[in-house]
């Protein structure tokens, strides 16, 4: 877009330093950076770094609030709070809100051209799912609550079976019930309910990627990530491949004939996977949600909810028409170009960037 860009890694133990230097070195129209990374570094004498040098940074997050939640509550003016899931910058207006702004930027679909030759014909791909993951067994998720005090025991399990079919928006409400039943009253801004929805953020995510993945076992699905020991693979179709890194991912992708994914608890994007899988010409197998139901409406049929025959409808949708599924991915990926892009996020992030001025709350 035209921007001198300097890329700054975050390594060494001496790089809170180097990033102080390099900023305060003048000229810099404003920092970006990916989940909190360098945010609430503190210059001594003059309080945070980005106040005393009055740099704008756009701290752009991919986890909810709940994760790291001091960060997301840093009130100045030259910090914008970001976020990759509209939903999540939503919750920091509505319990944290430290500057009275926040900002909702989808990540969208990388450039194309990220992948060699895609989107590959069907005679190319390997007819086969990607899965790239990690996983959890929940039943040592369950250990530990079990370990905790009566109440907060109580509250996470009722919780978790409550919230499961539910999104983020809906933690809070169903933690303040549940909560109340025990004589708890609990805020969205409070210490304790942050925790107990992290905790149950990471719970049901992971369980119900085992009800995919333990759904999908006869399915050609390879899996690739960390955490799926668990599972028993014996003489399943699906294959578990263990780590993968980055590069190779981005390099597998285009060969495969479908991508499953399955979204953050949220209603209002996708998953980095899908965006990733439309780029690709690699048709998403996801959940459906309200952004899906919108702007992906002739991909509903590869989409689930969190029942077993929901999952297997979807991909074998898919399986039953590979051909059908790839021209209605290719239409997908049109109708979403180019509101939807890594540059339209680019450039939304460069316009926030300048409103910097108008970033703070107008009383305390």
């Amino acid at each position: 877009m035209g921007h001198r860009v300097i890329l700054f890694t975050a390594g060494g133990q001496d790089w809170p330093d180097r990033l102080a230097g390099l900023v305060q070195q003048g000229d810099i129209a404003f920092a970006l950076s990916m989940s909190g990374i360098g945010i609430d570094f503190m210059l001594q004498g003059k309080g945070l770094l980005w106040e005393a040098v009055k740099v704008p940074m756009f701290n752009w997050s991919c986890d909810h609030p709940s994760h790291f939640p001091s960060r997301h509550a840093i009130r100045s003016r030259f910090l914008l709070h970001g976020y990759v899931f509209p939903d999540h910058a939503q919750y920091n207006i509505r319990h944290l809100n430290p500057n009275g702004m926040a900002f909702g930027v989808h990540i969208g679909m990388p450039p194309r051209s990220l992948f060699a030759g895609a989107p590959l014909p069907l005679a190319e791909r390997n007819g086969r799912i990607i899965f790239s993951k990690s996983g959890a067994d929940t039943n040592a998720i369950e250990a530990t609550w079990r370990a905790r005090m009566p109440v907060l025991r109580q509250i996470l399990f009722d919780a978790a079976e409550e919230l499961f079919h539910r999104n983020t928006a809906d933690f809070i409400p169903v933690l303040r019930r549940v909560g109340e039943r025990h004589g708890l009253l609990l805020d969205g801004n409070n210490e304790l309910a942050l925790m107990l929805l992290r905790e149950l953020d990471f719970y049901i995510r992971y369980r119900r990627g085992n009800l995919v993945m333990q759904t999908l076992l006869d399915h050609p699905v390879d899996v690739f990530g960390t955490g799926w020991d668990h599972i028993n693979w014996d003489g399943a179709r699906a294959v578990y491949h263990g780590a993968l890194t980055w590069r190779a991912a981005l390099e597998r992708l285009p060969h495969c004939l479908g991508c499953l994914s399955i979204n953050p608890l949220v209603e209002q994007s996708v998953h980095d996977r899908v965006f990733f899988a439309l780029a690709a010409g690699v048709a998403p197998v996801t959940d459906g949600n309200a952004f899906s139901q919108a702007h992906m409406p002739g991909l509903q049929r590869y989409s689930f909810d969190f029942t077993a025959e929901r999952i297997v409808h979807a991909a074998d949708a898919l399986l039953a028409d590979p051909a059908e599924a790839l021209a209605r991915t290719e239409a997908a990926w049109q109708a979403l170009s180019p509101d939807f892009t890594m540059r339209r996020a680019a450039e939304q992030i460069v316009q926030f960037a300048a409103l910097h001025g108008g970033n703070a709350r107008c009383t305390a």
